[in-house]
């Protein structure tokens, strides 16, 4: 067996690349109310470096959602070809986060009061799993990328 799992400490952020970093902020700052950790732009050649990119120049901002330390980070990049990508759930390399939430219904509700597009239909109660007795919905930020919204089941 691997020995790397030693060396793993904690995760740091999920990044997510946007096509607009102001309009992802209005969504995830603005309607989900995550807290702005930083903004910056990177242009070193070392960022172009890493990311694969020379001479890119990335738009970057940490979120936290309320209750964690794990960051979401966008990334904006510009200065390169970009081509959105296809983000429906069922394909490969697409990816979704989650959220706990105290009450689905109303956030749900919420958000797509405020026009946020929906993936599930409706707020649906899993009947199996480690979900089941509590309530989970599907929504879609502003690039597609998929917003699970999970209410725990009641402790037992």
């Amino acid at each position: 067996m691997s020995d790397l799992p030693d060396r793993f400490r904690l995760l740091h952020h999920v990044g997510i690349q946007v096509a607009d970093l102001d309009r992802s902020l209005a969504f995830y700052q603005g309607l989900l109310g995550f807290e702005l950790i930083t903004r910056q732009v990177r242009g070193e050649a070392y960022a172009g470096e890493v990311v694969g990119y020379p001479g890119v120049e990335l738009h970057i901002a940490h979120l936290q959602p309320p209750g964690t330390t794990t960051r979401i980070e966008l990334t904006e990049y510009r200065g390169v070809a970009r081509t959105p990508v296809d983000t429906s759930t069922a394909n490969p390399g697409t990816a979704h986060t989650c959220y706990v939430v105290d009450d689905v219904d109303a956030v749900h509700a919420a958000l797509l009061a405020a026009g946020v597009r929906a993936v599930s239909t409706r707020v649906v109660a899993p009947d199996a799993g480690i979900a089941e007795g509590g309530k989970v919905v599907y929504v879609q930020d502003p690039d597609g990328v998929r917003v699970e919204l999970l209410q725990p089941p009641p402790a037992r």
